[in-house]
């Protein structure tokens, strides 16, 4: 679906126009705005850089706002720019504590935020290494934050030798040795990377329990490890068409969601399903919401984590 902002029109939008049509969302793509900015690259990267400092400066007050946007293209667009100003007021804000980065990114947390740290990357891992290691800071920006390594490899920022390395330093001492998320995607990134230097490693972790079996079975990361045809390379891309990540999300088509989610949460739930019998209907169950496998843990730290 398009909004007023993606129909065909006389002119270019100026960029007051282009942030207007970007900051709330109307529940349409606004695709004209995000081409115009694309165009007006040089005009519209200073104004970007600000919206994040803006949200870096107080991360909980956008949180709270619902139907904001604007920080979001500023990410997706200021990725597919490869501009490297924008990696430390992006660390910032994802150093938020607590469901702050889950309020405000919804499902790019998860699903691409690793892929624009990478693409905005600025030559310095020590903001991503804080992120990874710093046990107060979310667990799914953690988890993003161990996978940009491999995008920083297979990107050419960085060597394979290099991430595995860090890895390493990581199963040595760096990552607390206490059951979390970080372990699951730590074991996770040696299959994709792939790093099977690292398999001992990984072998010790399960033995001592740091990795939830629900997450990823020892055999599963090292058939991985045997086979890494089987990793989904194009997680791990820097960004290249903000258009084609963000135009398909949910909250640009309500008329497929009876969601009752805020828009700007619900952001990648209903990809378009390819052609088939219709699958079974699945209740969507929130991250922080008991799993309804009946283990008594939260959805995100069980089956959700599959």
């Amino acid at each position: 679906m398009t909004d007023a902002a993606t129909e065909p029109g006389h002119g270019h939008l100026t960029v007051p126009e282009i942030l207007k049509a970007l900051e709330l969302n109307t529940g349409r793509f606004p695709r004209r705005a995000v081409q115009e900015a694309i165009e007006q690259r040089d005009a519209i990267t200073p104004e970007l850089l600000r919206v994040l400092e803006d949200v870096a400066e107080n991360p909980a007050a956008f949180a709270e706002r619902d139907d904001y946007m604007l920080h979001l293209f500023a990410m997706y667009l200021l990725a597919q720019f490869r501009e490297k100003r924008a990696y430390r007021p992006l660390v910032r804000i994802f150093s938020a504590p607590g469901d702050i980065p889950d309020q405000l990114a919804g499902d790019t947390v998860t699903e691409d935020l690793n892929q624009i740290f990478g693409s905005v990357y600025d030559g310095d891992t020590e903001p991503l290494q804080r992120l990874v290691e710093d046990d107060s800071v979310n667990e799914y920006v953690r988890s993003a934050a161990i996978g940009t390594f491999i995008v920083l490899a297979n990107s050419g920022q960085m060597t394979r030798e290099e991430v595995a390395g860090y890895y390493r330093t990581l199963f040595e001492g760096k990552l607390k040795r206490e059951p979390n998320h970080a372990w699951n995607s730590l074991v996770s990134a040696v299959a994709d990377l792939p790093a099977p230097e690292l398999l001992e490693h990984v072998r010790r972790s399960y033995g001592d329990d740091l990795v939830e079996r629900m997450f990823a079975t020892l055999e599963d990361i090292e058939s991985r490890l045997l086979d890494p045809g089987r990793c989904r390379r194009n997680r791990y891309d820097v960004i290249t068409d903000a258009i084609a990540e963000m135009e398909w999300w949910a909250s640009f088509q309500p008329e497929r969601s009876a969601s009752k989610m805020p828009l700007r949460v619900l952001t990648k739930l209903l990809r378009p399903a390819p052609p088939g019998p219709a699958p079974a209907r699945r209740v969507k169950v929130g991250r922080n919401d008991p799993c309804p496998c009946g283990s008594g843990k939260k959805h995100k730290r069980c089956c959700g984590n599959n």
